[in-house]
């Protein structure tokens, strides 16, 4: 990723995303007043292409042309627009901008940040074990529909340092303010861990034989696993489902699996591990399936108004996936929508790998 940092020249890096995915691009032209990139273009990465800019706004502009790793609050702003061709944010009845823009913007830059501007080692990967996303305009995130063209989108975001140790931390805390057009319409934090990499590879092989040592604790599909319906959930593309037909639903309460054969190559991840955005999209589908088989809420003119997630661990690819979900009454929104709370485990082998809390709300 390439990004100016209010100095003479622009600097092109490369940063690697939560779920493994470098990205790389290049400013061109950029010319700079008072921290703002005035003109220049962001090109790369998998999840959101198009134009973009990593805008960071440094509190002292002396600091930052000694090129010292900061060790305190970093402020930046991602503009750019929202996406109208991309195989997943775009596909589906387009009644709201699709909220993972937002949620795949952070996993874009986070580890990013961490390695340009707190002097984190690009060896350490970093991963992601919190995030919420509250939509606080509902309306701003109504579509006009597909040819209505690209609107322009604004992410501001606050950084922090936390346990640092040796003048590096090991982990950044975000906050972030997202715009759509000019009217603000979600606010959000993150935490991201980096790991030491002999750690990291410790982990990963610790969670896979503990995964695979207790044959007792297995836990599968009775038979093959059928997409649930596309529409269902909020998509038109069945490559775009990544949850099952409910096998067990009552009482407010469904169990699914997820899928990861047969979807969509956005969803791709690395190292035999599920990708975070693929694991978010079972959590938004297996929300709306289980608002809408509780209460009746049309998934057409629905969205998330508000995600909890607590990431407990990673998702192994070859091994089944259970999601539970269970929604909550029926009740209404701070603008009198429709909203049904929804909490969500995901399982592997009966370890959790996910615990979230959602909101659904249903549009007039």
């Amino acid at each position: 990723m390439t990004v100016d940092n209010g100095t003479a020249s622009p600097r092109t890096l490369d940063a690697r995303a939560i779920d493994g995915t470098v990205m790389d691009g290049t400013v061109i032209g950029a010319a700079v007043m008072d921290g703002t990139v005035m003109d220049g273009t962001i090109t790369g990465g998998r999840g959101l292409a198009g134009t973009r800019h990593l805008i960071h706004r440094p509190p002292s502009r002396a600091h930052y042309a000694l090129d010292v790793p900061s060790l305190g609050e970093e402020n930046f702003t991602l503009v750019g627009t929202t996406p109208v061709a991309h195989p997943l944010f775009n596909d589906g009845p387009a009644h709201f901008h699709d909220m993972q823009i937002a949620t795949e913007t952070m996993g874009e830059i986070g580890a990013f940040v961490g390695q340009r501007y707190y002097g984190v080692p690009e060896d350490r990967p970093g991963l992601f074990y919190r995030f919420t996303l509250n939509l606080t305009d509902l309306a701003a995130w109504r579509s006009t529909g597909p040819g209505a063209g690209p609107l322009p989108m604004a992410t501001r975001i606050r950084a922090r340092p936390s346990n640092v140790v040796a003048e590096v931390p090991r982990g950044l805390d975000f906050h972030i303010e997202v715009s759509l057009g000019d009217r603000p319409c979600a606010t959000g934090a993150a935490g991201l861990v980096f790991l030491m990499p002999r750690l990291y590879r410790r982990h990963v092989e610790h969670s896979r034989q503990a995964l695979r040592a207790a044959p007792e604790l297995d836990d599968a599909p009775d038979g093959p696993l059928r997409p649930a319906g596309a529409r269902d959930v909020g998509r038109y593309a069945t490559e775009n489902v990544v949850v099952s037909e409910p096998a067990d639903a009552s009482r407010g309460r469904i169990s699914t699996w997820l899928l990861a054969a047969g979807v969509s190559p956005v969803f791709a991840g690395e190292d035999g591990r599920l990708s975070g955005l693929h694991v978010l999209e079972a959590l938004r589908q297996a929300s709306l399936l289980a608002a809408g088989r509780a209460h009746g809420l049309d998934a057409r003119r629905s969205a998330l108004g508000a995600l909890q997630v607590h990431f407990r661990g990673q998702a192994e690819h070859d091994m089944p996936l259970r999601c539970v979900a269970v929604a909550g009454p029926l009740g209404q929104g701070a603008d009198g929508r429709p909203a049904v709370p929804v909490t969500l485990t995901l399982t592997q082998r009966r370890r959790a790998v996910a615990e979230a809390r959602t909101s659904v709300v249903q549009d007039y």
